[in-house]
């Protein structure tokens, strides 16, 4: 504004002033120059305040021209890209290109390892295990793991762990405030670590402007703004200037963001490779866990887990669930021993990778009674015989689909030995459900369940008359009048009215041709049978079960009270009863009650030796005081006589 400053000492020759004189010192100052210090000295009060009031002034007018020029020059090249800020408007610009594409290079290489990773088929607690074991051997090497890496780690854990769950992260917080790197775990595929700030095709008011065209058609703009400043007196030059310093700053913090950036994303993609390695390691040793013989047996544990089949193949003896359940138990009022003809025609020998698979993809059976186990009536075996049900109701629960998640529910364990059930051990190979795992497996199956078919009508049959008695029990009141008012004919009433589907599953359980049963050729027969059966039962003794074998040889037999009802499991024959079975050493039943043998005391429910007085027990034997010895003979202790 017309202010003359104080010229500096670098301004008049670098010299000081001598003494109190007022003279500086060097012989190159001329008298004009000379002259500043005298009429500093002899400026009065009044015109000091008058310099110091334009000083003010000036700076008042500068800032506030600064700042309008600095929001005007602000709009066009602070906001054309958020991380060069300023620096767009540099002519300068161009030189960090090459960076750039470095950074975008790392970027893209950072992608591909993501997504590698994503994909390389393991669950995110075994991609944590391995980023553990990346961070600890890296300790072991004397090195320490960057703040970044672990950063992206966690962000690649978290995609696989959730790949579509919208979830994000970002590089503008943390050890990245600097960078806004934008990291976008909602797609499925694309630009996971988003570099968008590097694309110039960016859109915007002057987006096809960069540099000193940017900063020529920005300061053409804003040329009305240092106009009306230089009329009012400002400092244009101060200002301009200015600004092209904070364009300088901004370049300088943009140029060591991208070093930074860029570093950092080299060091992620080796830590990201590395990860990769190893989980591409991982992935192909768990592929080949189990040999075969490993595989066969996994297979089996699960296929005998409850939720499966059952320990004892229980819920899958029967895929049609019409005469054993889904709980392994015998569905009343059927015949039971159908369940046998499911395994008729059934030859081991003929169950191979080809017959499998034809069964497999048949889709003209379904797992019925009908398709399972009858002849047509020409004669044709339906589709579903000799075991063929079985067998597809076993790769149902096994699984067939390329993925683990289509079907089954014992599919993953044959993921785990992909060299035996995959069609090859490249990266696209397909899953084979025919293999010969599978294979050897059914025909291990097949032979349990064939076993375990006739286990449970056996173990049913030996039981069925308790479950007919308490049927019984619950129609006659008069339970101690059995022997005198009950006959086969009114046994025969009941078991065909309340009693029915317990009867007739009993009956075909102890006799499948139970309605050929006495000229009979219906199910009547199986209701005489189990009838008489059932009548004959009340006539044994307590603690026995009748048998309809008739016991010939019965009165040497240690089991059977008379020649049809035998003695429960812990009893024994006694004259017409089963009593409980007298177990222990020494013991014997004597007038029907069990006691020791001679020479031998109850002690506590058990026989102990009987000894003399002061002796005590021991075994077999007894021990008598010191000084005396036991005689066995007389039962006696005697003294021991001295030599």
């Amino acid at each position: 504004a017309g202010l003359v400053l104080r010229p500096s000492t670098a301004e008049v020759g670098g010299r000081a002033v001598i003494g109190d004189t007022g003279v500086q010192t060097g012989s190159n100052i001329d008298d004009a120059i000379r002259g500043v210090g005298v009429r500093a000295a002899t400026v009065t009060a009044e015109s000091l305040a008058e310099a110091t009031a334009r000083l003010e002034q000036t700076a008042t007018l500068n800032k506030s021209c600064q700042d309008q020029y600095n929001e005007c020059m602000d709009q066009f090249c602070a906001v054309v890209d958020a991380n060069q800020g300023r620096c767009s408007c540099s002519s300068n610009l161009s030189k960090y290109t090459k960076v750039e594409e470095a950074v975008k290079d790392a970027n893209t290489q950072l992608n591909e390892v993501a997504q590698n990773i994503r994909y390389v088929g393991l669950s995110a607690d075994e991609i944590r295990a391995i980023m553990n074991a990346t961070e600890a051997e890296e300790a072991l090497a004397g090195t320490k793991d960057t703040s970044e890496t672990r950063n992206m780690l966690e962000d690649i854990e978290e995609l696989i762990r959730n790949p579509v769950a919208g979830t994000s992260a970002s590089y503008s917080t943390g050890s990245f405030a600097d960078m806004d790197i934008d990291l976008d775990f909602s797609a499925d595929s694309g630009d996971l670590f988003s570099l968008d700030f590097l694309d110039s095709t960016a859109t915007g008011s002057f987006s096809n402007l960069r540099g000193v065209e940017l900063y020529k058609a920005a300061k053409s703009r804003c040329n009305s703004v240092l106009k009306q400043c230089k009329s009012a007196g400002a400092t244009v030059s101060q200002v301009t200037g200015n600004y092209d310093l904070a364009i300088d700053k901004d370049c300088i913090a943009y140029e060591q963001g991208l070093t930074k950036m860029n570093e950092t994303l080299v060091s992620n993609v080796r830590s990201a490779n590395r990860m990769l390695q190893k989980a591409r390691l991982a992935v192909l040793q768990n592929k080949n866990q189990y040999d075969a013989k490993g595989c066969i047996g996994a297979l089996e544990s699960c296929m005998k887990d409850d939720m499966v089949c059952g320990e004892n193949y229980f819920k899958c003896v029967d895929p049609t669930k019409q005469y054993i359940d889904e709980n392994g138990q015998v569905v009343l009022g059927q015949n039971i021993s159908e369940i046998i003809g499911f395994m008729d025609g059934y030859n081991n020998a003929n169950v191979n990778a080809a017959a499998i698979e034809e069964i497999g993809k048949n889709t003209a059976f379904t797992i019925d009674a009908d398709n399972c186990m009858k002849v047509s009536g020409d004669g044709e075996q339906p589709a579903g015989a000799e075991g063929k049900c079985i067998i597809k109701y076993l790769l149902s629960k096994i699984g067939t689909g390329q993925k683990v998640t289509e079907n089954g529910l014992c599919r993953a364990v044959l993921d785990k030995c992909q060299s035996y059930t995959y069609d090859s051990n490249a990266a696209d190979a397909k899953y084979n459900p025919y293999n010969d795992i599978v294979v050897n497996y059914i025909q291990r199956a097949m032979v349990n369940i064939r076993a375990a078919q006739q286990n449970i009508i056996s173990e049913y049959a030996s039981g069925c008359m308790v479950d007919i008695a308490d049927c019984y029990n619950k129609q006659v009141t008069q339970v101690n009048s059995w022997a005198s008012n009950a006959n086969v004919a009114n046994v025969a009433r009941v078991m065909s009215g309340a009693c029915k589907n317990v009867a007739l599953t009993c009956a075909y359980a102890i006799d499948s041709e139970c309605e050929t049963y006495n000229g009979n050729n219906n199910e009547a027969g199986c209701i005489e049978l189990v009838s008489e059966m059932f009548y004959q039962s009340l006539l044994c003794p307590e603690y026995s079960t009748y048998q309809t074998e008739v016991q010939s040889d019965w009165e040497s037999n240690e089991e059977f009270v008379n020649a049809h009802c035998k003695c429960m499991v812990g009893y024994e024959p006694y004259g017409n009863a089963c009593l409980a079975k007298c177990e222990g050493d020494n013991m014997v039943r004597k007038n029907g009650v069990c006691s020791c043998e001679t020479g031998y005391k109850m002690v506590n429910g058990s026989c102990e030796k009987s000894c003399p007085a002061g002796a005590t027990a021991d075994g077999d034997s007894c021990k008598c005081p010191d000084g005396q010895s036991y005689d066995l003979t007389t039962n006696t202790c005697n003294s021991v006589v001295s030599q």
